[in-house]
């Protein structure tokens, strides 16, 4: 037998209201811009008939007091609902109408739970009917209470007093504890620190390329240097690669082994072998998780997220590889993928100020870019939807010289000229040499921070090492010949 469960209400709360409403002009603006008439239960309808009284006398720029509600309620055909004498009772009842606030708030509470209850039911009979697709279904209802959760909060306005302050304990506090100017996670890269000031909580963060460009790398050495330098639990998603290959390749990155050694095991030295081991013992003590469902779905992501934020609250950044293999649905529908990428970047985005952590999703850019005469990306070709644009708080963009110019060798055969920060944190001391004998080729990296929401546009340069997976800060002495570069092209007419 069904159990029949009474929804909640708090009809005290919701008479204190309209009693302070009937004698404070004040409390009656505060409560019509913070409660609705379906806020107000069906346990005492008369309630809910005079809050409707209320608002229909504010609308039409009318006072609001016993005696106008009393007229309002007889131009309404309403006033056997709600006898006269019932309006006395509430203003006698209320001590102070300066406590609204917490009236409305407790009116509130009791609106929401109720809301929450009749949605657990709607959800109820969906699944009866039957569920086609599990992953989305639990998708939209997780939604669908997220939305309802979030209207529990009735806030006030804040001052500029209280706004100001708010900014200045942050300043402080970002002062005391950080001189690099990091108010967010350690991107690991001291020029991409400059520019972003650290990845900072609910920010989505897209950072796009064309394949094999190196868009895995570099997210695997920002996850990476994330829990690294700032001792924080990351999850990486890897929708396209096993986590065992990625963890080959950041056994690479860290140990300074090429990434065919370490995948063959063919010709690997006892130094190779002692970096390997040196290599796994610190990734081993860092806090990084994976996931590599190939093709996940987007209501998967947001789930297992939401788990891991459960189990590990100081959960400090989600890297996702790659957008375009989130699927929105069991049934993919070309037509309208378009669409469907506009949802993931929106779900995305709710995903990151949910967690209240950052959010990095790769992407691919569009064939476009390859049909331009200087091949240097733009937001406009990011893949299948403006609304990545749109949703994301920076938008990074990778830019290979020699992906289309075809000289990585020549690049490889000057490796010196990139040199190599003494910052970067290593498994154990690898000094210049090193890198000027590794196998395979050096290549330019120019990241192209083409949105910045909260800071500034413009372009870094980065050392990318392809046999290591590995991307470090160019040296200092080669980044001033860039700017020089730079300069001299700009005045033979360049753009």
């Amino acid at each position: 037998m069904a159990t029949t469960i009474t929804l909640p209400s708090n009809v005290e709360a919701e008479r204190s209201v309209l009693g302070s409403m009937l004698i404070s002009p004040n409390a009656s603006e505060i409560a019509l811009g913070s409660l609705e008439e379906d806020d107000f239960s069906d346990t005492d309808p008369r309630n809910k008939i005079l809050f409707h009284a209320m608002k229909e006398l504010h609308d039409h720029d009318r006072p609001i007091d016993a005696q106008t509600v009393i007229d309002e309620l007889i131009a309404l055909h309403l006033e056997k609902n709600v006898p006269s004498q019932y309006l006395f009772d509430l203003v006698n009842t209320v001590i102070t109408p300066e406590n609204v606030d917490h009236y409305i708030q407790m009116v509130k509470d009791q609106s929401v739970l109720r809301e929450l209850l009749l949605k657990f039911k709607d959800i109820q009979d969906d699944y009866a009917k039957g569920v086609p697709d599990i992953s989305t279904f639990i998708a939209m209802s997780n939604d669908e209470i997220s939305l309802i959760a979030q209207k529990r909060a009735v806030q006030g306005m804040r001052s500029a007093k209280e706004v100001a302050q708010a900014v200045s304990d942050k300043i402080a506090k970002s002062t005391a504890v950080d001189n690099r100017g990091l108010t967010g996670v350690d991107t690991g890269y001291k020029k991409l620190n400059e520019y972003t000031h650290g990845w900072h909580k609910g920010d989505l963060i897209i950072l796009a390329a064309r394949p094999s460009v190196g868009k895995t790398a570099l997210g695997m050495n920002l996850a990476y240097n994330a829990t690294f330098r700032g001792k924080i639990p990351v999850a990486f998603f890897s929708l396209e690669m096993s986590a065992e290959q990625i963890m080959e390749r950041l056994i690479a990155c860290r140990s300074m082994v090429s990434n065919d050694k370490i995948q063959t095991g063919n010709f690997l030295s006892n130094r190779d072998k002692i970096k390997i081991s040196a290599a796994i013992e610190e990734i081993s003590k860092t806090q990084l998780y994976f996931d590599d469902t190939p093709n996940s779905k987007l209501g998967d992501i947001l789930a297992k997220a939401h788990k891991l934020k459960n189990s590990h609250p100081d959960l400090g950044l989600i890297v996702i590889d790659y957008m375009g293999r989130i699927r929105y649905s069991d049934r993919p529908n070309m037509s309208q993928r378009q669409q469907e990428i506009s949802e993931i970047s929106g779900a995305l985005k709710t995903l990151a100020r949910e967690l209240d952590l950052p959010v990095i999703c790769l992407a691919q850019l569009n064939r476009d870019v390859e049909n331009t005469e200087s091949k240097i990306p733009s937001l406009s070709n990011l893949r299948d939807s403006g609304s990545i644009e749109q949703d994301a708080d920076i938008a990074m963009l990778l830019y290979r010289p020699d992906y289309y110019t075809n000289t990585g060798q020549s690049v490889g055969r000057d490796k010196k000229k990139f040199g190599q920060k003494d910052d970067n944190p290593q498994p154990m001391e690898t000094k210049t040499a090193d890198v000027n004998k590794g196998q395979g080729d050096v290549s330019e990296i120019q990241v192209i921070i083409a949105k910045n929401r909260n800071g500034q546009t413009g372009k870094v340069n980065l050392v990318f090492q392809k046999a290591y997976s590995r991307f470090d800060d160019p040296s200092t002495d080669y980044e001033e010949t860039m700017a020089r570069n730079e300069e001299a092209r700009r005045g033979f007419g360049g753009e």
